[in-house]
């Protein structure tokens, strides 16, 4: 032991080995940023400028279907107005056949249904003008759902903590067998 007398003692550890953590913690820092500035909703539904949507609280990104839009005094579906809202509210119950028409014309340029189209139904977005009745809303639910279309999401504003953002969400609503009630 020549390193270890009594009056001279040697060091037997060596040098410690060091971490900086700033740098790390910089390029975390950055993520976090580059994160939250890129996982807003990067699709919004474009929607008419005669409809007025309603506001909610919740809901789910939107996503790109066949569009149904109840304006003031139309009805569309996709950029095609396809009737008049004063006959469908005078019978509220019964179908709207220029709907039904559309649809069907819709579900055969889309040709062969997957299994899960075929057991769940077809998509589609609906949006109604906020002041739009609920019988009318409901009429053209029943429509929709009759001629397959059974996933059904209705398009309002999106609205947090009392604030109105002009994000546009979708809420699902999904129809069984049972039908639409009222």
């Amino acid at each position: 032991m020549i390193g270890h007398t009594v009056f001279y003692s040697r060091e037997s550890s060596g040098p410690s080995a060091r971490l900086s953590l700033i740098a790390l913690m910089d390029i975390f820092t950055i993520l976090v940023f580059f994160l939250l500035l890129n996982s807003g909703d990067s699709k919004n539904i474009e929607h008419a400028e005669f409809v007025t949507l309603p506001d909610s609280s919740a809901g789910k990104a939107p996503h790109a279907d066949l569009m149904v839009m109840i304006g003031d005094g139309q009805l569309w579906v996709g950029e095609q107005s396809i009737a008049n809202v004063e006959p469908i509210l005078k019978d509220p119950d019964a179908l709207i056949e220029p709907l039904q028409l559309a649809l069907t014309e819709h579900k055969d340029k889309m040709g062969e249904l997957s299994g899960y189209e075929k057991e769940h139904g077809l998509s589609l977005t609906i949006m109604g003008h906020r002041e739009a009745p609920y019988a009318l809303v409901r009429s053209v639910m029943s429509t929709c759902r009759e001629q397959g279309f059974r996933n059904i999401s209705l398009a309002v504003n999106r609205v947090a903590a009392d604030i109105q953002k002009t994000n546009v969400s979708n809420v699902p609503l999904e129809f069984g067998s049972a039908g639409v009630g009222g």
